[in-house]
């Protein structure tokens, strides 16, 4: 998958879906609401404060004649809420003006949440100007300790995310800051485990290399030049990233300095999670609910 613009070609293909939003009386939200409607892609479901979010449509030109529209005065009850709606009736949940902890407190939630036991993952996909194809990157939202299982949870999710997209034997590169094998790097040793557990059948459906730099991992040139063989160097097409830092502050650098198109989600739940900074545009909101759109079906 190359673009956004083909990740929306296969959620047009995937037909309408029904997006649930938390808290939806927020400008960028709507906008990336109304970006998405204009393409056909989904059916809103709006929960939150129904003065505001009229307010703020009619100063942006949405039309919310064919938009439901839930009033809340409460962020706790717009999101438990949400979740009961999406559980029974909704393909997908977007998360609107609401703190990210918040947020997650609700998806989490043992009673009316989305968790259905395997850990939750933030993945975000990036279209980079210079790389060929998107990028898929995780985790740089959810889980800060990364232990052997919980890397292998997280690949999981990727791998499930990406064959939903069609892409089946995805590229999958382990993110060190070098090839070195150092104990005092734990994502290098457990990138050791991970690659044999891979060779083994152990985890199927991926190619999985590594402990790779990242010039290793998106450049052949790059593993030429160290004396690197691989079949995923240079094609990668996702990073496990060594850390949660990492991960959040690579992605937003590419995102802000070298101008790559984003989208963002949480795999693992019952059915896609779209959890987004208030800050980001709504052009990344529209991607990402194309995202959830060509993906919706419990992950």
């Amino acid at each position: 998958m190359k673009s956004f613009k083909e990740l929306i070609d296969l959620a047009k293909k995937s037909g309408k879906k029904r997006c649930v939003v938390v808290c939806a009386h927020d400008e960028t939200v709507l906008e990336g609401i109304r970006l998405a409607q204009s393409l056909d892609l989904i059916h809103a479901v709006l929960v939150g404060d129904e003065k505001r979010i009229k307010e703020l449509a009619s100063s942006i030109k949405l039309d919310l004649k064919h938009t439901e529209i839930i009033d809340t005065s409460k962020d706790e009850q717009a999101l438990e809420t949400s979740l009961n709606i999406v559980k029974s009736q909704g393909d997908f949940i977007m998360k609107g003006m609401l703190s990210t902890s918040a947020f997650l407190k609700g998806i989490l939630h043992r009673t009316y949440g989305l968790r259905q036991g395997n850990i939750l993952s933030h993945i975000a996909v990036l279209e980079i100007p210079g790389y060929h194809k998107l990028l898929f990157m995780s985790d740089g939202g959810m889980n800060p300790k990364l232990q052997i299982k919980t890397r292998i949870d997280v690949i999981t999710n990727g791998i499930r995310t990406m064959h939903a997209l069609g892409i089946m034997e995805p590229k999958i590169a382990l993110v060190a800051a070098s090839e070195t094998v150092n104990p005092d790097m734990p994502e290098t040793t457990d990138a050791v485990q991970i690659v044999d557990m891979h060779r083994n059948g152990e985890i199927p459906g991926c190619v999985i290399d590594g402990p790779f730099g990242f010039d290793v991992a998106v450049s052949k040139k790059a593993a030429e030049h160290k004396k690197l063989k691989s079949t995923i160097a240079g094609d990668t097409d996702f990073l496990l990233m060594p850390n949660i830092s990492a991960a959040n502050i690579w992605a937003k650098g590419l995102i802000y300095f070298a101008r790559a198109k984003a989208a963002g989600m949480v795999s693992g739940a019952q059915t896609p999670v779209i959890m987004l900074s208030r800050a980001d545009v709504p052009e990344t909101k529209l991607h990402s609910m194309a995202l959830g759109v060509a993906i919706s079906r419990p992950l």
